[in-house]
């Protein structure tokens, strides 16, 4: 899995103003809100999904039909914890992301036909409609990073690298001689994809390196390279050409692994802080309390409102 790191604001609906403020307090309580029966109205693709506490501030964002996991969810006395523990040794949750809340950002991370970053921000703007709140949005801001060519000239180790290439390229006309090919018929042809992959486990640095060296700017539309050095003992992408989201590979074969993981990883992703004071430091984004939010920190006003509501309706 990648875990994906975003920050987010509120967007102010009638003037599209950004608002910057903490939704922690504001997700504690809706997970600690028990009413099954309201839980149970958020839907994506016609499955149910529930966003439950994990640890800390880890939560598990969960897409199923399994009506025994259901079940657990709906039962008052039931934890993630003690969900995550009827699971055998080193079996998953299926279905599931983990998402990390910090008062500023977030970590993302899904399994395989898991609910996506954009469906976790339709599921906060759906608990807002259900609350209704309905003058502000939630708004989600991947952080970017590219990389130089110098950042992965200094790289000690580099492994499967890909390069894609248009016409504009020199190394696009060299490939089609290569191919002893005349230009008409690649007339249609857009790019080239090359990718270096290297041996299990092998260095492939001098190859790419040589590559990096000789290739211009001009007519790259693609250029990855995984990587790793000291700061990054594991392989990290680095984009040479175009931008890529910050993140962190994680291998987890066992669900109790998920909090020890992130933990580890946000806090020696060095990127990270910077990418993060940035957000926090963006004059596009006011610095203020957002009422219509900020009343949901007391819980009492969970069941207040949603009870108003109800009545309202009938």
């Amino acid at each position: 899995m990648k875990l994906s790191y975003y920050g987010y604001s509120f967007t102010e609906k009638k003037n599209n103003v950004k608002k910057g403020m903490s939704i922690k307090e504001f997700i504690k309580n809706f997970c600690k809100y028990n009413d099954p029966t309201y839980k149970n109205t958020f839907r994506h693709n016609n499955e149910h999904i529930f966003l439950l506490p994990a640890t800390g501030d880890l939560y598990l964002f969960i897409e199923t039909r399994n009506n025994e996991i259901i079940k657990k969810i709906n039962a008052n006395d039931t934890t993630v914890s003690e969900i995550i523990d009827s699971l055998n040794q080193g079996e998953m949750i299926g279905f599931a992301s983990y998402v990390y809340i910090s008062d500023s950002y977030l970590g993302f991370a899904s399994t395989s036909m898991a609910p996506r970053i954009h469906t976790f921000g339709n599921f906060i703007d759906e608990i807002f409609v259900s609350l209704n709140i309905t003058d502000h949005e939630f708004t989600i801001i991947p952080f970017l990073i590219q990389s130089t060519r110098a950042d992965a000239m200094a790289m000690p180790f580099i492994g499967r690298s890909t390069i894609q290439i248009n016409k504009s390229n020199k190394l696009f006309d060299d490939l089609v001689q290569g191919f002893c090919g005349k230009a008409e018929e690649f007339e249609e042809v857009e790019s080239f994809e090359i990718i270096l992959k290297p041996r299990n486990r092998k260095d492939i640095s001098k190859a790419a390196k040589r590559i990096l060296n000789s290739i211009p700017d001009e007519g790259i539309e693609k250029l990855i390279l995984k990587a790793k050095d000291d700061l990054h003992p594991v392989l990290i992408d680095l984009y040479l050409a175009g931008k890529g989201l910050l993140s962190d590979n994680i291998n987890i074969k066992d669900e109790h692994e998920i909090a020890t993981t992130f933990r580890d990883k946000i806090q020696a992703n060095p990127l990270l802080s910077e990418k993060v004071n940035a957000h926090e430091q963006d004059e596009s984004i006011k610095k203020e309390t957002i009422a219509s939010i900020d009343h949901f920190r007391n819980l009492d006003a969970w069941s207040n409102s949603l009870l108003d509501l109800h009545n309202l309706s009938q």
